[in-house]
């Protein structure tokens, strides 16, 4: 049952409960936490619904309620407990359009009661879809710790200032990083505290200083968004895209990370490939800046970390030049991800010293001659080269390393996808990917990891190792 969370206001006809047990008297006293009256339909009830009765929070109807006494509800729930009654009672407010909720039936309901954090003007709902309503309540428990019972109190304040705020500041961008720096700032803390009178004039005091501010530059961040899990995700870069009015976003951005951003957010994609360029970074530089001087706060989310074969250097000597203000906020790159994967360290006293990222084609795509490095040092320590982009030059690449003396039986470990579910690791060594590098089937994105480290015992290799096997069979 999959379901879209809602808040129903009770403004207008009162929510509807058939059944007149404790199972109905349960569900009204959770609608009487909002409602401020529930119908009941029931010819007996027990004693807590007759006390609500009395004190004028229900009224009773009769018992097997019609089409006339259904529709216009903002809600129905069927807690008779009669099976035969409560899928009638779903029939007709389906046909009605009317929600309807059947407690621990969920083929006859159209919403499912959330568990609830309830802070007066501020609502959490938690939701389980019907699929395990003991984890909500756990959820729920631990909101309940979490968030400030005085919550309402801010909220309420927060109201009371709408209409000055909406006067003074133009809507968009600006009136919304005022609300963000009340809530982050001191006006909500001394609320939160219980100093009301501070607190407003805090607020009335951020609004003049807000008011009397010319017309504000907007910013640029360059976030890393790690390798593709969006749990690697940094705290710092979640709020970076929380906070963002666009966001331009690479093709290596992982599925599930863009979900942070605020449903507002304008997402834009600039995704490059090798040999397919869909925006040129020349555009890509021009977008941030016209963006930025158009007051936004853009985000330029790219795969990794910026300034690790990221392009982030051009990003940002073009902001600088251009006078935009700009942040940095790096990610977990790839190699970094895939060594954690594999659960293999990229220096080991014994093994490797130093770790040396590489990048496996050159500007245009050529391959790579790294006519600036010495690898024939590298070939003689204990090194680990880490290779980016690697993946239609990796033969190329072992070849070359061949040549500059590393021994041919250097083992070498190719991880695609690290960290997303769909990763894929094969181990071989340069000998044997210099010789048929078609046949360890690499897809992009990959990281080649080269060095005595790539030879460490490693976690969940069995694919691995059969592609070598068959690798030495062939």
């Amino acid at each position: 049952m999959r379901t879209f969370p809602i808040l129903v206001s009770f403004d207008g006809k009162p929510p509807l409960v058939t059944g007149g047990g404790e199972l109905a008297a349960v569900k009204a006293r959770l609608l009487l936490k909002r409602a401020p009256t529930v119908d009941i339909a029931a010819d007996r009830v027990v004693p807590e619904i007759a006390a609500l009765v009395e004190a004028g929070q229900v009224s009773l109807i009769r018992a097997r309620p019609g089409i006339d006494q259904l529709r216009g509800r903002p809600l129905v729930i069927a807690a008779t407990e009669d099976d035969e009654e409560d899928s009638r009672v779903s029939a007709i407010a389906r046909a009605l359009g009317v929600p309807v909720n059947v407690p621990d039936r969920p083929e006859l309901c159209t919403f499912a009661l959330p568990a609830i954090v309830d802070r007066g003007e501020v609502i959490v709902a938690i939701g389980t879809s019907g699929a395990s309503p003991v984890l909500a309540q756990r959820l729920r428990a631990w909101l309940e710790q979490e968030l400030h019972p005085r919550l309402d109190a801010l909220a309420k304040l927060a109201a009371e200032f709408r209409g000055p705020v909406a006067e003074r500041l133009p809507s968009g961008p600006p009136r919304r990083k005022f609300w963000e720096a009340v809530f982050e700032g001191a006006a909500a803390e001394a609320m939160l505290e219980g100093d009301e009178d501070r607190a407003r004039a805090l607020i009335g005091a951020a609004i003049e200083a807000a008011a009397a501010r010319p017309e504000a530059r907007g910013r640029v961040l360059l976030v890393g968004a790690g390798p593709g899990d969006p749990e690697l995700l940094t705290m710092k870069a979640v709020r970076a895209l929380k906070a963002a009015d666009v966001i331009l976003y690479d093709r290596l951005v992982g599925e599930g990370v863009l979900d942070h951003a605020r449903r507002e957010a304008e997402l834009i994609p600039v995704g490059k490939a090798k040999g397919a360029h869909s925006v040129p970074q020349e555009e890509i530089n021009a977008l941030l800046i016209a963006r930025a001087k158009a007051g936004q706060t853009v985000v330029r989310l790219k795969g990794g970390d910026p300034f690790i074969f990221g392009r982030g250097g051009e990003e940002l000597d073009a902001l600088r030049a251009a006078g935009i203000s700009i942040e940095i906020v790096p990610g977990v790159t790839a190699g970094i991800a895939a060594a954690a994967s594999l659960q293999i360290p990229l220096t080991h006293r014994d093994v490797s010293h130093t770790v040396t990222f590489l990048s496996g084609h050159e500007a245009g795509g050529e391959e790579p001659s790294f006519e600036h490095l010495d690898l024939a040092a590298l070939a003689s320590g204990k090194n680990t080269l880490l290779v980016y982009m690697g993946v239609t030059t990796a033969g190329h690449i072992a070849a070359k390393l061949i040549a500059s003396g590393f021994r041919p039986d250097l083992p070498v470990l190719a991880v695609e996808n690290a960290s997303c579910e769909d990763e894929r690791r094969v181990l071989a060594t340069i000998a044997e990917l210099a010789a048929h590098p078609e046949r360890l089937a690499l897809k992009s994105p990959a990281v080649l990891i080269f060095g005595e480290v790539a030879g460490l015992p490693t976690s969940g290799l069995v694919e691995d190792i059969l592609a070598l096997e068959e690798l030495k069979r062939a």
